[in-house]
């Protein structure tokens, strides 16, 4: 008996020496690993975007931002060799020039902590305005975002090409773009399209069953699904659908402000005169001209306004209209004083 087990001690320590080595033999030449590049990751065989996710971001759950980035049209089974672009590793400054209302910072688990003016965000994060509440960003270019109310962004940056890409998630942003000479810089991705650009002053809102921009300044190009659409160019605006098919107009003329506005104990109103193929007005309050401390906004459809709560002092007001295809126009610029019990342009 006691040879036997012996026996079985030796032969299992042989077939294990043996498969060890058979193991070993199948294997290249160990080679020392250098330390993933930062900003991508070299797909191996039997990497998953959920381990991926969890090394680079910290969180499993984030395996769908890593598929979304890299456009992965089969996200479970990834091939070797492909390079993968991965936001946290992509640095981008993002700095909070103004706020209105309750505005937030979201990582990738959901959770939330509030804006203040002059603090820094990366492209970890999303940002959500709640209603009635506004945020003005400065990227580290000088390029300028707006998100108005009830909206929800967040950045990406793509290291290899340099691009930085602002996905709406919901609402509308407003961006104007640093110039830069060579091929676009500065996209707005949506659930139906991507609108790309090199310098220019454009809005972009999320829609049902599409999108809209409005070309204020310069030009954007529209994509969906990687195939080109063409461009919309100044004074334009298009809506993407979600086949991809896009809508051009040109855009409705600055509505014209009634003189009968007024406004006392903090509230204002204002009426503008009925344009043709108008369907909704909107309004918008700032503190100064160029539309970065946005204060309050409100929408119409018959053109009157009522804006309440709105503290004494100088504001700057514009005016557009807006088309039946969701396109929003030109805009209409007025100065307007607000006292307790009365306003004056």
């Amino acid at each position: 008996m006691q040879g036997v087990i012996q026996n079985g001690v030796i032969g299992g320590l042989l077939g294990g020496l043996l498969f060890t080595s058979t193991a070993m033999a199948a294997q290249p030449p160990a080679e020392a690993e250098s330390p993933p590049s930062p900003g991508y990751h070299i797909v191996r065989p039997g990497d998953t975007l959920w381990d991926i996710a969890e090394s680079y971001l910290g969180d499993a759950r984030a395996w769908r931002r890593v598929r979304d980035l890299n456009h992965l049209s089969d996200p479970y089974h990834l091939q070797p060799d492909t390079k993968l672009i991965l936001e946290e590793n992509s640095p981008l400054s993002i700095d909070v020039l103004h706020l209105e209302g309750e505005v937030w910072a979201e990582d990738v688990g959901g959770n939330r902590r509030p804006l203040l003016t002059g603090m820094q965000l990366d492209a970890s994060q999303s940002v959500v305005t709640g209603p009635f509440a506004f945020v003005s960003l400065r990227l580290e270019d000088g390029s300028q975002v707006v998100l108005p109310s009830s909206s929800r962004i967040r950045f990406v940056k793509e290291r290899e090409r340099g691009v930085v890409r602002v996905r709406l998630e919901r609402g509308a942003v407003e961006s104007k773009v640093t110039s830069r000479p060579g091929e676009e810089h500065y996209q707005v991705e949506t659930p139906v399209g991507i609108i790309g650009v090199r310098g220019t002053h454009f809005r972009v809102r999320e829609q049902a069953g599409g999108a809209t921009t409005s070309v204020l300044r310069g030009a954007v190009a529209i994509s969906h699904d990687g195939r080109s659409q063409g461009r919309v160019r100044e004074g334009e605006g298009g809506r993407l659908d979600s086949r991809g098919r896009l809508t051009r107009a040109a855009l409705l003329p600055a509505p014209t402000l009634l003189p009968d506005w007024r406004g006392a104990g903090g509230v204002l109103h204002a009426r503008v005169k009925s344009l043709p193929g108008a369907v909704q007005y909107r309004l918008q309050m700032s503190r100064d001209s160029d539309f970065i401390e946005l204060v309050r906004e409100a929408v119409s459809d018959n053109g009157e306004f009522k804006v309440e709560d709105v503290p004494a002092g100088a504001y700057h007001v514009r005016l557009s209209a807006v088309d039946a295809n969701g396109i929003e126009g030109r805009e209409a610029h007025h100065v307007f004083f607000l006292r307790g019990v009365g306003a004056h342009r």
